[in-house]
């Protein structure tokens, strides 16, 4: 193969995969920066309390759309037809498990519910990665105990309108919204009231 019909084909190549359009994928759990979440320096009682997480909401005005790229006019967007809510729930109770938390389906001292305001990556030079919660933590019998947000963000480089590159932005930044609220010292007395 000569060098030109190789440098042709790769360009071609190049050219198909930029117009492929996003719409419609599913939601992957694909972290590279942060893992886990960290409840950093707290204290031994905060693990104790048995936590059950409610089903989250999501108050957000397009539930489809996750994120868009715009380097170029008009952007291109990127849409789910997964239910964000759901894979924020499933995931964010995954990060307090593996932060050392007593997650439990019943039997609970405490419930975290959670409504998702943001679930978002805007990509121009970088992915700008941003997840937002808004929390309620009741005790079993639906006493509100606490209410606040937490959010997460996280930026990378990569690769113009990647799909792994928008996974790892969105599954970081709900990784470190995760850990701003464990680390939240109003949220931590109430959880910690309840062993």
């Amino acid at each position: 193969m000569s060098k030109r019909l190789f440098f042709v084909l790769v360009f071609l190549v190049g050219c198909a995969s930029t117009a492929t359009k996003l719409e419609n994928v599913p939601l992957v759990w694909q972290p590279e920066k942060q893992p886990q979440a960290s409840a950093g320096a707290a204290s031994a009682s905060l693990f104790k309390t048995k936590i059950k997480v409610a089903p989250m909401t999501d108050s957000r005005k397009d539930p489809q759309l996750i994120a868009e790229n715009r380097e170029k006019t008009p952007p291109r967007t990127v849409t789910t037809s997964d239910n964000v809510a759901a894979f924020v729930t499933t995931n964010f109770k995954m990060l307090l498990t593996s932060a050392g938390m007593t997650v439990v389906d019943s039997g609970e001292s405490v419930v975290i519910k959670g409504d998702v305001t943001q679930f978002f990556v805007i990509e121009t030079d970088e992915y700008a990665g941003e997840v937002s919660l808004g929390i309620t933590v009741t005790d079993a019998a639906g006493k509100t105990l606490w209410q606040g947000d937490t959010k997460g963000t996280s930026t990378r480089f990569g690769r113009s309108y990647s799909l792994p590159n928008y996974y790892q932005s969105l599954s970081d930044s709900l990784s470190n919204a995760t850990s701003h609220l464990l680390q939240d010292a109003e949220f931590e007395k109430v959880i910690q009231s309840k062993q």
